[in-house]
């Protein structure tokens, strides 16, 4: 039930609300599912904390927007605070502290009884997971919400695109991120958070790849690249190259979006973006995108005419500012799509 006395020019009255605001996921337009897990990360941790952090600096965002100044009235709400995926967690994690352990120990994990015993427990907590979130979406999808994810690693988004790519045929999938995560099973990890868009491109309906401001991958990834044309990658270094020889963003952008299809899904790793904005999050990069610059391009994609029929923001860190990121990344990206 929505409020009928709220000011949007008050102060927050509700901290356990996004931004907020006096919505209800079954009153709000977008519904965003919070994903604290990051069993798989290979760097820092603190990423399972994003969402909490997102919420606590949403409080002091002002719900205005200069185009859509009623914005706020469609409403953007949290779904339930998944507390089970904290106890999952916390066992998923002893079998990969063991697993990673051994493997320090083992010149060759190939056959090791132990190893293959807790990456089979690893990979089904991660299925778990996956299971709750494809679960969640397909409940607000059936609403007709628009749904989002907040990892949590970037592998937390895998539920809601399995859940997308069954209502939808040719999905494109628009990343913006440092890393390709196109490995297969990293460190042997099926759903690894370096191995999520090897596995997108693996659903039936997921039919093409845009990554944008790539600029830290493997040989592998990049013959995966190189091999498929349905995987388009725009690279940090030549996006930055085109951009000193004198090619404008809008031009970069209007190239990126015409190699999409109608039916988009963005998905947004922080570490995309100048690690000034994200130096918190799990593998943060030299270089990529500034915050303007990003938008501006998700602002395109819904321009051309093409739909984002879902999105996820991830890697989000542990700290205040990363929260303030997040929380605006949020907000703008609910403007435009919304």
């Amino acid at each position: 039930m929505i409020r009928k006395d709220f000011d949007p020019n008050a102060a927050s009255f509700n901290p356990n609300n996004l931004f907020g605001l006096p919505h209800g996921p079954e009153d709000a337009k977008l519904v965003v599912i919070p994903v604290p897990w990051e069993v798989t990360i290979s760097a820092r941790s603190g990423t399972a904390n994003g969402p909490k952090q997102v919420l606590l600096a949403s409080q002091q965002v002002d719900v205005f927007e200069r185009d859509k100044p009623g914005l706020w009235e469609m409403g953007i709400a949290f779904d339930e605070f998944p507390t089970q995926l904290i106890t999952l967690q916390a066992e998923a994690l002893k079998c990969i502290m063991n697993y990673r352990r051994l493997a320090k120990t083992s010149d060759d994990l190939q056959g090791n009884e132990t190893a293959a015993v807790l990456i089979k427990a690893i990979n089904q907590c991660c299925e778990q997971v996956n299971y709750w979130v494809k679960r969640r979406s397909g409940i607000w999808l059936d609403q007709d919400k628009i749904v989002a994810t907040l990892g949590g690693d970037h592998s937390t988004c895998y539920g809601l695109v399995h859940e997308l790519s069954e209502r939808y045929e040719d999905i494109s999938v628009l990343q913006i991120d440092a890393h390709a995560d196109l490995r297969n099973a990293y460190e042997g990890l099926t759903y690894s958070h370096a191995s999520i868009m090897f596995n997108l491109m693996n659903l039936p309906s997921v039919t093409s790849l845009t990554a944008v401001g790539i600029r830290d991958l493997c040989q592998e990834e990049f013959d995966v690249i190189e091999s498929r044309k349905e995987i388009t990658c725009h690279y940090d270094r030549q996006i930055r190259d085109n951009m000193y020889s004198g090619t404008g963003w809008s031009s970069i952008v209007d190239t990126i979006v015409e190699g999409l299809g109608p039916n988009v899904y963005l998905s947004f790793d922080v570490d995309g973006l100048n690690p000034s904005l994200c130096p918190n999050t799990g593998t943060p990069v030299p270089g990529g995108l500034e915050f303007e610059e990003a938008l501006y391009l998700v602002q395109a994609v819904v321009k051309s005419g093409k739909q984002i029929i879902g999105f996820d923001i991830s890697e989000c860190g542990d700290d205040p500012w990363d929260g303030n990121v997040g929380a605006r990344l949020l907000w703008r990206i609910f403007g435009i799509i919304s």
